[in-house]
């Protein structure tokens, strides 16, 4: 009996020493996320050419998205007939928006800025995580809707006040939650300062498909409070496709003559 007992307490050891073998640091999850995702081959591209449709408030339209290496982004979209074109050149953000009434571009804000350049980071911000982010820590493991996944909390560098340089802002804070089996994003959750204001949003990645050995999902949906503000369908994603850079670069307004002027 003692002998019996004793296998068992050494067999229980087994099994809880085997569990806790299984579960992984920051750096291995990393490593398995990069090599699920193929980010070793993406960050060799030169650029990304995406294709897809937006539904948001009640409406559905195209849109196109093109992101090169050097961390310059162009999205078009036609709404009820006009161009929208947002543009990111790596320092200026700018875009048309018939929709709010003009057909010059316009500035972005210093939010949208900063919007455009996470968005131009094509190997995303956990790639070389040190270079980009304050910090990166695993929280642990927990269960999202029935699926196992890490939780991971990552600390933006802090940022100038934009009116006020002498002021400091605290960094945004985000939580990933990673699928502890697959290894792939399937939940973002952000605290993003915009205007003074706290605000949390929520990205939900799905879909993800195989294209040329990288992986990319081709389902998102960003949610506020817990109502759907976006959903985003991708058709298509190509690599390499031909970048001219002047469509990074703000047009300049025509002059328009005076009359009797040739």
């Amino acid at each position: 009996m003692k002998k019996l007992i004793k296998l068992t307490i050494a067999l229980i050891f087994a099994f809880v020493l085997s569990g806790n073998a299984q579960d992984l640091n920051l750096d291995e999850i990393l490593a398995k996320h990069f090599e699920t995702m193929n980010t070793e081959k993406l960050s060799k591209a030169e650029s990304v050419q995406m294709y897809g449709k937006v539904m948001m408030q009640g409406m559905e339209f195209p849109f196109s998205q093109l992101i090169t290496q050097g961390g310059k982004i162009r999205t078009e979209a036609v709404i009820q007939g006009s161009k929208m074109v947002r543009a990111f050149d790596g320092t200026d953000g700018w875009m048309v928006a018939p929709m709010m009434g003009t057909d010059e571009p316009q500035d972005m804000s210093p939010d949208e800025v900063d919007q455009m350049k996470d968005q131009s980071d094509l190997t995303g911000k956990l790639w070389n995580w040190k270079d980009k982010v304050q910090s990166l820590e695993l929280i642990g493991k927990e269960d999202m809707e029935g699926t196992e996944v890490y939780k991971l909390k990552m600390v933006e560098k802090p940022k100038k006040n934009k009116t006020d340089t002498t002021e400091v802002k605290e960094g945004d804070v985000s939580f990933i939650y990673m699928d502890a089996e697959n290894f792939v994003i399937l939940k973002t959750q952000l605290k993003k300062d915009i205007r003074g204001t706290e605000m949390e949003f929520e990205s939900y990645q799905s879909n993800y498909q195989d294209v040329d050995g990288v992986i990319f999902p081709f389902s998102m949906e960003t949610k506020m409070k817990g109502k759907t503000v976006n959903q985003i369908s991708v058709d298509s994603v190509k690599f390499n496709v031909p970048v001219d850079d002047s469509m990074f670069t703000r047009p300049v307004k025509a002059e328009k003559k005076e009359d009797g002027e040739k």
